[in-house]
């Protein structure tokens, strides 16, 4: 009893530290949206989106839309308890597991909830990779809730990477940021499995060419 009190103590530190922590960095970092508050406009015309951007760079969209009601899957591993505490405090809904499998019960929770929150995120190459590599959940995801995927891709002027298995990268304070917001991919209530297969390719192919383009 003792022992999980004091661990609930540790996570709620860590999520009120981490968040204030993230706060302080984020407010000297210059971030420029396009279109311009782009998550803002999709809430208040009550459109239900699902955003799509590579693991290594949630940081920071992760702060440009926070309290706007997104929920995020964040893998179960245990640096992924860590991350749900900070998102957590930053006004976001955890849900926690994996999009490598459509059937798993992160998927079906996310399906199940979707209507409660005004809209979801998705990092398709986590929780462990391959980097930059599209799984094939976030395709299910959008064909079972109807929602757009909107591709997402950005750019930092600095940043410190770190030696992940991602290069996560954190931005430096002063910074500037780029969050650019790609054309919707609606994906069809019913599909083949190599239709599948041919909108997680375009979904894949899209953010890589979004991520080539900003750092040109």
């Amino acid at each position: 009893m003792v022992s999980h009190i004091l661990k609930r103590v540790k996570l709620y530190m860590i999520g009120f530290l981490g968040s204030t922590l993230f706060r302080f960095l984020f407010f000297t970092i210059r971030i420029e949206e396009r279109p311009h508050h782009y998550p803002r406009q999709q809430k208040e015309r009550g459109r239900r989106v699902i955003y799509a951007l590579w693991h290594p760079f949630i940081l920071i969209p992760g702060f440009a839309s926070r309290n706007l009601g997104i929920m995020v899957l964040i893998s179960q591993h245990s640096d992924g308890e860590y991350i749900a505490q900070v998102i957590q405090w930053l006004g976001y809904c955890v849900v926690r597991g994996s999009t490598t499998r459509g059937g798993g019960r992160a998927m079906l929770s996310i399906i199940k909830r979707a209507r409660e929150w005004d809209a979801l995120a998705i990092t398709p190459d986590g929780p462990k990779g391959p980097v930059h590599k599209a799984q094939s959940g976030i395709i299910y995801l959008g064909q079972k809730t109807g929602y757009p995927i909107i591709p997402m891709s950005i750019w930092s002027s600095k940043y410190w990477t770190l030696p992940s298995w991602d290069k996560f990268q954190i931005p430096k304070p002063f910074s500037k940021s780029i969050i650019q917001y790609g054309d919707p991919i609606y994906i069809p209530p019913k599909l083949t499995k190599d239709e599948i297969e041919k909108y997680r390719i375009l979904l894949e192919k899209t953010l890589n060419e979004m991520a080539r383009e900003e750092d040109h």
